[in-house]
């Protein structure tokens, strides 16, 4: 079973996003604030991390920053409430960074229900090939033998 880190200081989201995910079959975890979701990466495999763009505190951006330190092979999804925001208005594009960053996607509050299930599937995704791609790689590095 696939299993999901939702990084969110709304109680309502990380409810709403645990309840749907666990009906899809995902083992859930939740976090209300950055610090507290770093910690369970730290501690625990993930195939996917939903990470909310604007929490007080530690936002999600730096969030993202600490998660990549930790383990680079776990894809991440931004998610917020705010728009993608148009530069020449002053305001910064959270969820533009979080796909430079690395974010296999970016979901606008209120996102369908669907593009989330897509997004975490992809994620998943993702985070298998990685694991397979860097289990074949340790395979054929161990068959390797020099000739003589």
């Amino acid at each position: 079973m696939p299993t999901v880190l939702i990084i969110d200081d709304d109680q309502a989201t990380r409810t709403a996003l645990e309840m749907l995910l666990k009906k899809k079959k995902f083992g859930v975890f939740l976090a209300p604030d950055g610090p507290t979701g770093i910690r369970l990466v730290g501690s625990v495999s993930f195939d996917a991390v939903v990470i909310d763009m604007f929490m007080p505190g530690m936002d999600g951006l730096a969030t993202i920053r600490e998660l990549i330190k930790i383990d680079s092979t776990v894809p991440f999804i931004g998610i917020s409430g705010y728009a993608f925001t148009d530069r020449r208005q002053g305001a910064p594009d959270f969820l533009g960074m979080a796909i430079k960053l690395g974010a296999t996607a970016a979901l606008q509050k209120p996102f369908d229900i669907l593009d989330l299930l897509e997004a975490v599937d992809h994620a998943v995704n993702v985070r298998q090939r990685l694991l397979t791609g860097a289990q074949q790689h340790n395979s054929d590095s161990s068959s390797v033998r020099k000739a003589s």
